[in-house]
């Protein structure tokens, strides 16, 4: 969609989602024999890939967003920050602690251990948590004249549940297991039963406050649907793995 939207249009786009069924996101370098595939058949769990970087991410109990944005309509040195800002001041309205990381992950180092192969196990500086634990992981790419930025939010803990789905033997799961445990936070440890409807609403109107911008319904754009039923069917299906 980021593709193609650099070909025609000049507007953000802003898109929430959650996934059913549950889902897990590979990194676009990532290889998708570190996952038991048969076990996803078994479980109803997709597998796709990402068109941006990073590690595995087990889409279940969280709220999903996509940002799209033109070069012409923002400074991108930024805007890794920047789209952050929404949520963070969103969370705090429910009285949820969240803040900015502070430092910088060293990855090279991250992906040489057994949580390698897990998003939600490093942190990048400028991402968000609770009391020094994830929150939202999120990803870029940079297209010719757009830039987009995607993540997760974690509302409840399924994402744990990942380790289950990975290639390892049982003593390194359970280690991974207790370090994501201890690591991750989520929204409903502190705001319990917090809709994700109800989430991205208050995170859209923060959206429009810091980008000084006014969204429209989807299905009222017409140029937008336009977009939407002229990308080519292999864009829609060629990143799925099973």
């Amino acid at each position: 969609m980021a593709r193609e939207m650099t070909k025609t249009l000049r507007q953000p786009l802003l898109r929430f989602f959650t996934w059913k069924p549950y889902c897990i996101s590979l990194g676009y370098h990532q290889k998708p024999e570190e996952i038991d595939i048969d076990l996803c058949r078994q479980q109803n769990i997709d597998l796709v890939r990402r068109p941006t970087g990073g590690r595995a991410i087990l889409h279940a109990e969280e709220l999903t967003y996509s940002v799209v944005y033109p070069f012409e309509r923002i400074d991108v040195s930024n805007f890794y920050r920047l789209v952050h800002l929404p949520f963070v001041r969103a969370l705090q309205n429910y009285g949820i602690n969240a803040e900015f990381e502070k430092t910088q992950a060293d990855f090279r180092q991250a992906y040489k251990t057994e949580k390698s192969q897990i998003c939600f196990a490093t942190s990048a500086q400028n991402e968000v948590e609770i009391a020094g634990k994830k929150l939202i992981g999120s990803a870029q790419r940079i297209y010719e004249k757009a830039i987009l930025q995607h993540g997760s939010v974690l509302l409840g803990k399924k994402h744990e549940e990942l380790i289950d789905f990975l290639k390892l033997p049982a003593d390194s799961k359970n280690r991974i297991k207790t370090y994501i445990r201890d690591h991750t936070a989520t929204v409903w440890d502190y705001s319990p039963g917090l809709k994700a409807e109800r989430l991205s609403q208050k995170v859209r109107e923060q959206f429009e406050k810091i980008f000084d911008i006014s969204f429209t319904d989807i299905n009222q754009n017409k140029e937008m649907i336009s977009l939407l039923n002229s990308i080519p069917e292999k864009y829609k299906t060629e990143i799925r793995l099973n």
